[in-house]
This record gives structure tokens, C-alpha cells and sequence, in this order.
């Protein structure tokens, strides 16, 4: 049974290779940033970032969704809502065309129905799941 072991062994160093993946990924962050490409990247996407943080669009953008959604349990909803709507126009849309996908082509577009809907009832809950996962992320 020494083959075995030999092939076993082979292939777990082919598909494990032993590599530190934190000192590849900073190896590779490294000369991505002291390249002249890297470099130029990093000033375009500082620049757009300042942009953005002090553009009038922005703040018309945030305050059109605050207005919209005064409350995380209201935006969940909202976006059960669209998918709910989307799941049943294509469904809708499917049953009045003249040549059928498929046997399945129903599936999907129930599905997004379906998660539409529980996501509406589970709105207040997936609020305070994302508003706990985000003061988490915050503390880190």
C-alpha cells in the first residue's frame, strides 16, 4: 500500500500547495503599489474618492434614499417587494410568449418571488441581523 500513500500524498501537495496566502497577497499589494501602473491607480482612486465624499450627486442620492427609506426594516421590505414584482412579471411574461423556454423556465423566476416575499417578512429581522453585523465591523 505504499503507492497508494505515494499517490495520495502527490496529489494533496498538487491541490494543497504549502503557501502562506497572507505573505503572497502583501507580495503581490507590494509590487501592484511600487509599479508606475499601481502608482498612477492608487492617485485616480484617491482623486475619485475625494470626489465623491464632497459630490453634490452624493448628497441628492443619500437624501432621495433617506426619504425613500426612513427606516433599515422599510428598505428590506422595499427590496422584497421589487423581487417579488420581478418573479411575477417574468412569470407573467413567460406565460404569454408564444414559444416556451423550457419545461423549467418557471423555477427561477418563482424562486425570486418566493425570497421576495420572505424577505418582506423577515424584514425587521434582517435589519437588526445587517445593523449588528455593521457595529461589529465598525469595532474591528
Amino acid at each position: 500500500m505504499g503507492w497508494w500513500r505515494f499517490t495520495r500524498s502527490a496529489l494533496e501537495g498538487l491541490t494543497r500547495p504549502r503557501a502562506d496566502v497572507d505573505a503572497c497577497d502583501r507580495d503581490v499589494e507590494r509590487l501592484a503599489h511600487d509599479s508606475r501602473l499601481g502608482a498612477a491607480l492608487h492617485r485616480a482612486s484617491r482623486t475619485i474618492d475625494s470626489a465623491w465624499d464632497s459630490s453634490l450627486l452624493r448628497r441628492e442620492l443619500a437624501a432621495i434614499a433617506a426619504d425613500l427609506s426612513p427606516s433599515a426594516a422599510i428598505g428590506w421590505r422595499m427590496s422584497g417587494w421589487i423581487a417579488v414584482v420581478a418573479g411575477v412579471t417574468i412569470l407573467a411574461l413567460d406565460a404569454i410568449k408564444p414559444v416556451p423556454i423550457g419545461p423549467l423556465s418557471w423555477l427561477l423566476p418563482s424562486a425570486i418571488a418566493v425570497a421576495g416575499a420572505v424577505t418582506m417578512m423577515l424584514a425587521a429581522l434582517l435589519a437588526r441581523a445587517a445593523e449588528d453585523r455593521r457595529s461589529r465591523a465598525s469595532h474591528r
